[in-house]
């Protein structure tokens, strides 16, 4: 019995085709990207079979010179090549080359796919992580995906064979992005987030937060509140933030014009851990996988290349390991209030980019331009979006940021290094001066999560660029920082 003989396959191969036609999958699930889902279903051999023959009814593969398709034959970085552009693409011009597998290199050049020819080693034995690569570039989403429905059909080897190809390619095929993609079906997480699920990707177009915007009609005044963001490991479910749902009410979406539905709201607010101080103007709240909360940014396909370690597939119904988990999705937009012992509430606005940094689940939240937080007052944190099992601090003395150098990296761009790493994304929205020799100034501003340790890079804003053979002297917009005698000769 062959290797491909002593496989099974997964619950998303049981269906692939019947009559020709292909029905939908359905991925087990696994807590990790990397973890192998498990096997569930009968022989991957048929599933092979039925693989193989979808292929061939498309033109994407034919047999060799005796009519054998050879399924369990190691398949070349050529034969991938064509068999990626011919499913997951459109087919390529002639080429007057007599290499058969020239036209499909050429288009997978085009495309964005690989390099060029000499980069895959046309006639070498394919490789799974470039495999993997290939087919995530054609669907325009992470490798992350790709790799766990590799994981999910059991090709853990190096190498992968022709009848595997088959089966991750008929897989991936579901995947391809399309104008005419329908919802299925639409739940809510929690008081902040839809869950819905499409018959197909949508496409980039369709995913941007203005077109979401408009094609998610909802009715009682309730919008998006950020883009649909696609769940890593998923064919079609994606994370969808809306504004906090009013409780104990349905809501109906149109969608596109085309589709309605109707869902109920959920009063669930996020169950976070506790509240802190972390600049004399900024405090943040905190939670935690283990307390049974993640954020989104852990477990959609945009994230999921940046993220490492930290990247996860959801399990069944949101589990992680097993266990149910919250979502915390996008928090753009979204506020809390900040009540000082005794006084008035203030409302506070959320600090872009900064819910789900360095590994951690740690929004910030700043308070109104000009005020700060006054040491020894105590001061609780509320919202309509979340609850703290903490919910209070005190405010004390925190020294600002110490800037200790400015270079720069190009006429608009520069390296802000301070003397300690802060550890966090204590930058964000912050901004210098620039003043130059000659009188003239500049301000810079902080390019988001783009800190590598105690170095973060700033954008010169408003179009301006740095003179070169200038000086300029360097002094932080309000009391974030500090940067005494500091300044740096542009070039």
């Amino acid at each position: 019995m062959n290797r491909i003989q002593r496989k099974t396959a997964i619950a998303a191969l049981t269906a692939i085709i019947g009559g020709g036609a292909l029905l939908p999958f359905h991925m087990t699930t696994v807590s990790a990207a990397g973890a192998a889902p498990q096997s569930i279903v009968a022989s991957f051999n048929l599933q092979v079979d039925q693989a193989i023959q979808h292929l061939v009814k498309k033109g994407v593969l034919q047999g060799y010179e005796d009519g054998k398709l050879r399924a369990e034959k190691d398949v070349t970085n050529a034969e991938l090549v064509k068999m990626i552009v011919l499913t997951l693409g459109s087919a390529p011009e002639a080429s007057e080359s007599g290499k058969w597998y020239k036209k499909y290199v050429d288009k997978a050049v085009a495309t964005g796919l690989i390099t060029n020819e000499e980069s895959i080693q046309p006639n070498q034995l394919a490789d799974r992580g470039e495999a993997a690569a290939m087919i995530a570039k054609a669907l325009q989403r992470d490798v992350n995906s790709v790799r766990y429905w590799m994981d999910g059909i059991g090709i853990g080897q190096t190498k992968l064979t022709r009848g595997e190809a088959a089966q991750l390619l008929v897989l991936s095929e579901q995947a391809i992005r399309k104008e005419t993609a329908q919802i299925q079906s639409i739940k809510a997480l929690n008081a902040i987030t839809f869950e819905v699920t499409f018959d197909a990707p949508l496409t980039l177009a369709d995913e941007e937060t203005a077109a979401a915007t408009e094609n998610f009609a909802f009715d009682n005044g309730l919008k998006l509140n950020n883009q649909p963001r696609l769940k890593t490991g998923s064919i079609a479910t994606y994370i969808v933030p809306v504004q906090t749902m009013k409780a104990d009410t349905m809501y109906t979406l149109n969608y596109k014009g085309k589709q309605t539905f109707k869902v109920d709201s959920s009063s669930q607010k996020m169950k976070l851990n506790a509240t802190r101080q972390v600049a004399s103007d900024t405090f943040e709240v905190d939670s935690f996988r283990i307390d049974g909360v993640i954020d989104y940014g852990y477990l959609i396909s945009a994230y999921a290349g940046g993220r490492g370690a930290n990247a996860v597939v959801m399990g069944e119904n949101n589990t992680l390991d097993g266990k149910p988990m919250q979502i915390i999705s996008s928090l753009a937009s979204r506020q809390a209030v900040l009540t000082p012992e005794g006084g008035e509430p203030m409302t506070v606005n959320y600090v872009g980019f900064t819910q789900s940094t360095d590994g951690k689940q740690e929004p910030k939240f700043r308070l109104p331009a000009g005020k700060t937080l006054q040491p020894g007052m105590k001061y609780s944190v509320s919202s309509d979006w979340f609850t703290l099992a903490n919910d209070s601090f005190v405010a004390g003395t925190i020294e600002p940021l110490v800037i200790d150098s400015v270079s720069q990296a190009d006429s608009a761009t520069l390296n802000v290094t301070l003397k300690a790493d802060p550890m966090d994304e204590l930058f964000a929205y912050r901004s210098i001066q620039l003043k130059g020799s000659d009188g003239t100034t500049l301000t810079a501003q902080y390019k988001v999560q783009s800190r590598k340790g105690a170095i973060g890079i700033f954008e010169i804003q408003n179009g301006g660029k740095l003179a070169a053979g200038l000086s300029y002297e360097v002094t932080p917009v309000g009391s974030w920082a500090t940067a005494s005698g500091v300044s740096f000769t542009a070039n």
